[in-house]
């Protein structure tokens, strides 16, 4: 056995009898062996963006100061946000209320196109 592994071992074997009582059932529980003192912690929370770099709450603040009205409610502002996070998210629920939303445009448009020819 290496020195390394040697004083590792050792440094475990102080952390473990250092332990209370409710601790050690625990390390008991998962089995010494296995009970590793030294674990890296995990990552911090990764911030999920959407494709432009932007954070959710940034995509929806940047939206709410374009928006024409300078008043919105805080139902609207909610909403906005929601929609925000569920696409970060990639939620089915919010990518179909995405999807459809474009769908729906394209059909306004199309519709105002009919009305401007129509010649009366």
């Amino acid at each position: 056995m290496s020195k390394l592994n040697e004083e590792k071992a050792s440094q475990k074997r102080q952390i473990y009898e250092s332990l209370s009582d409710r601790a050690r059932k625990f390390v008991d529980k998962i089995g010494y062996e296995a009970w590793d003192p030294f674990q890296q912690p995990n990552d911090p929370f990764d911030l999920r963006r959407f494709t432009t770099d932007r954070t959710a709450r940034a995509m929806a603040m940047g939206f709410l100061q374009q928006c024409k009205e300078e008043h919105y409610s805080k139902n609207y502002a909610r909403a906005v946000l929601d929609m925000c996070m569920g696409l970060v998210d990639k939620d089915e629920r919010y990518l179909a209320m995405y999807e459809f939303s474009c769908w729906y445009r394209e059909q306004l448009q199309a519709h105002e196109n009919v009305k401007e020819q129509r010649t009366f």
